[in-house]
């Protein structure tokens, strides 16, 4: 079954109030990683996202590295993030190893959900009058401005202020920075890291 078959077309919904929140895990990641300490509360973050409106569907965007796919702290991630309430998107770490012809050795890493994110955004454009985009990745600016202009959806960005493109800030309608999100983060318990992706994730 296609991920969105079981979602009803938006006539039949009170559309102005029904939102869809999609995750790149990726960028949240580095975001986290570069810019705050602790553990982010996933369920904080959706809710905060959704506000006193009616969650369509809330997608969380994933790479996971191959030799960690079946560790138990990728799978309590994924467990966790299902009972928070999102559905999880997921696809592994591409590594492309290459040699010059002096036999020197480049490792490079492919593992990113743009398209995928931006074709999930199309497929549910004619279901949810608002999105909410956690990302501050300015690919997505022109995904964004069709969407507004040719199927009129609100576009709303949760992102950390320090590294999201200004681009993005100009043409989304509302943006919301993680530092502002009350109890957004806590204290990182010793050791506790998700294995698939590097996100800690609440227990």
């Amino acid at each position: 079954m296609p991920f969105f078959d079981n979602i009803p077309p938006m006539e039949t919904q009170n559309s102005a109030e029904q939102v869809a929140v999609f995750v790149d895990g990726a960028n949240l990641y580095h975001s986290i990683k570069s810019y705050y300490k602790g553990v982010l509360d996933y369920d904080r973050l959706l809710k905060a996202a959704v506000g006193d409106r009616a969650l369509l569907r809330a997608t969380f965007y994933i790479v996971e590295k191959q030799e960690s796919d079946d560790t138990p702290g990728a799978r309590s991630f994924v467990y966790n993030l299902n009972k928070f309430g999102y559905k999880v998107r997921s696809k592994p770490l591409v590594v492309h190893e290459t040699f010059t012809p002096d036999g020197e050795r480049s490792v490079t890493h492919k593992g990113d959900w743009d398209m995928g994110i931006v074709v999930d955004m199309m497929r549910l454009s004619g279901h949810a009058g608002t999105y909410v985009l956690v990302s501050g990745d300015g690919d997505y600016v022109e995904a964004i401005e069709y969407l507004q202009s040719e199927k009129g959806i609100r576009v709303e960005v949760v992102s950390a202020g320090q590294c999201t493109s200004r681009a993005l800030l100009d043409v989304c309608d509302a943006h919301t920075d993680l530092a502002d999100i009350p109890d957004l983060f806590r204290d990182k318990p010793s050791g506790y890291k998700h294995q698939a992706t590097g996100v800690s994730a609440r227990t």
